[in-house]
């Protein structure tokens, strides 16, 4: 599926502002030590595995200026527990080279990228 996405992005030049690699995001628990790391999608939900976190991708955009940078268009959704109402922590872009700290001071919430080339796809 990826390399599908990959073809039609080499293919289509329109959409070449869009991120050239993959993203994850990480989320630190600074109580335990714990990092859980969520891959992100554009257009996709995504959840922690104690569905603490619920981070909804708009969008994965590569910077113009520095191309190894992304711009996140996410929404995350922290839940204390689970008699709690879902509380909207970040709504925008967030820039992958930057550490966030939520308001209750115990997460962190940070990005991992790794670049992804495929030498197939470049023409010689």
């Amino acid at each position: 599926m990826q390399r599908i996405l990959l073809c039609l992005l080499f293919i289509l030049p329109g959409y070449a502002a869009k991120f050239p690699g993959f993203v994850s995001f990480a989320v630190v628990d600074t109580f335990t030590g714990k990092v859980q790391r969520i891959f992100l999608e554009p257009d996709q939900t995504r959840f922690d595995e104690q569905k603490l976190f619920k981070i909804k991708i708009g969008s994965i955009e590569a910077d113009d200026e520095v191309p190894s940078i992304a711009w996140v268009d996410v929404e995350i959704y922290y839940n204390p527990s689970k008699t709690d109402v879902p509380i909207c922590v970040q709504r925008g872009k967030l820039c992958t080279t930057h550490i966030y700290r939520m308001a209750n001071e115990r997460y962190l919430i940070g990005f991992c990228i790794l670049p992804y080339v495929d030498e197939d796809a470049y023409p010689e």
